[in-house]
């Protein structure tokens, strides 16, 4: 009976050297922003510049609409146009998107996908 938990540790005792061995076959990982992370920051940042600029947004709950922005990579706006929705949203959301310092894309590819992007108000 004495021998039992010696054997059990005979037993184990390779397992826990595996466990604790450093494998050397993967590189250690490095976190960077992927492009989605990117992508999904520019979105945020676009969205709080406009807020920022968007009075009273509870008079149009309820209401959509969705503006098309033309924006240069440094974020300087070129135009903005209404596509569709309630004219009042869409006339306050177009003096939200002029008056926006929007800021400049992060990156290339990113500005690709932002440079003529539709923006949908749902207040």
């Amino acid at each position: 009976m004495r021998l039992i938990p010696f054997i059990l540790l005979a037993l184990c005792s390779p397992l826990l050297l595996t466990a604790c061995k450093h494998s050397t076959t993967q590189p250690p990982k490095i976190y960077t922003l992927d492009k989605s992370s990117k992508i999904s920051s520019y979105a945020a940042a676009i969205k709080t510049a406009v807020e920022m600029q968007m009075f009273e947004p509870e008079a149009y709950a309820g209401k959509m609409c969705t503006v098309r922005i033309s924006i240069q990579r440094d974020g300087t706006l070129n135009s903005a146009i209404a596509e569709g929705g309630d004219p009042k949203l869409c006339k306050a959301a177009i003096s939200a998107v002029t008056h926006a310092k929007i800021p400049p894309a992060p990156d290339e590819n990113t500005w690709q996908i932002f440079k003529n992007a539709p923006l949908d108000f749902r207040p």
